[in-house]
């Protein structure tokens, strides 16, 4: 099989996790970000297509997607884009050479499932995951941010839904720290192929159901989390479900927002009467924990559950 390798350069002044964002807009599983010895060039963003699901309109909605970046203040100046082709062989060395355990925390490591990786504590948990199948296996800013905040407020829930659920790994891990009714969502079929592929690979998970399903429409039930890290303006599109399938008590994770528009975000969650608990910074992207107002100060303003 061809691979397609999409490739996007750009001046060392600007942000790569910008692109990011656009790379998964027009369809991408996830990206991967090397630095280029050319010194007027700081950083390359590589994204993977194969031949089955590549199609010229994803250049030309990638290049439609950088242009328009001028309209929220990004100077695209020196932004280029390449194709290149790879065979299998080729693609599976190039990928699997930027994948290593990634500790999220002291308790906590996601381990790309070819490598033997012996834990160094007795209560760390370890997370298998096939990096090659979809996007969010604890490299990115957004999966690794949301995970973090899920091991802060998970305390004693009971239930959680994931939705735009990627790789599953967020399910994978609230079931390591103890939630039992979990439901995991995504748009994309593959997604959740991926995600059915990475729960039968940890021990435990194997009953964590996932559905192809837009948000969480057509859902009902409530549950006591609500974690969701998708693109910002689907976030924006989303808020307005959220209440209605919140437990009491409950809390919500947005993520997958560039900083630029967290206030946005924020703005549309206080008007649902949510108030936010936390905000996670890195690399340009924002992960916001929410409450709801009044349960908040009735708790004399507790984050833990």
């Amino acid at each position: 099989m061809l691979w397609k390798k999409i490739t996007v350069s750009i001046p060392n002044d600007f942000d790569p996790e910008i692109i990011s964002d656009v790379f998964m807009r027009v369809g991408a599983q996830g990206t991967e970000m090397v630095d280029d010895e050319d010194k007027n060039v700081k950083t390359k963003i590589n994204s993977y297509f194969d031949e089955n699901n590549f199609a010229e309109k994803i250049i030309t909605d990638l290049k439609k997607q950088i242009n328009g970046l001028p309209e929220f203040g990004f100077d695209v100046t020196g932004v280029e884009v390449s194709v290149s082709e790879m065979d299998d062989s080729s693609w599976e060395n190039e990928w699997k050479k930027y994948y290593h355990p990634v500790k999220i925390s002291r308790y906590l490591t996601v381990v790309p499932n070819w490598l033997d990786y012996q834990p160094k504590y007795a209560d760390e948990h370890i997370i298998k995951m096939d990096p090659g199948k979809s996007f969010g296996t604890g490299t990115h800013p957004t999966t690794y941010s949301c995970m973090q905040a899920l091991e802060l407020i998970l305390g004693d829930a009971n239930s959680l839904y994931d939705v735009g659920t990627g790789s599953g790994i967020l399910s994978i891990q609230a079931r390591q720290l103890g939630v039992k009714d979990i439901k995991a969502f995504d748009l994309d079929p593959e997604a959740v192929a991926a995600a059915k592929e990475n729960i039968q690979m940890n021990p435990g998970c194997e009953d964590i159901e996932v559905f192809e399903n837009s948000l969480l429409d057509g859902v009902d039930g409530k549950v006591d989390v609500i974690v969701a890290n998708i693109l910002w303006d689907i976030v924006l599109q989303f808020i307005p479900d959220i209440n209605s399938h919140l437990n009491d008590n409950g809390f919500v994770i947005l993520s997958g927002i560039i900083n630029e528009k967290e206030s946005l975000i924020d703005e549309k969650m206080t008007e649902q009467g949510f108030i936010m608990l936390e905000a996670f910074h890195l690399k340009g992207w924002s992960t916001l924990i929410y409450r709801r107002k009044e349960e908040y100060e009735a708790e004399d303003g507790a984050i833990l559950r």
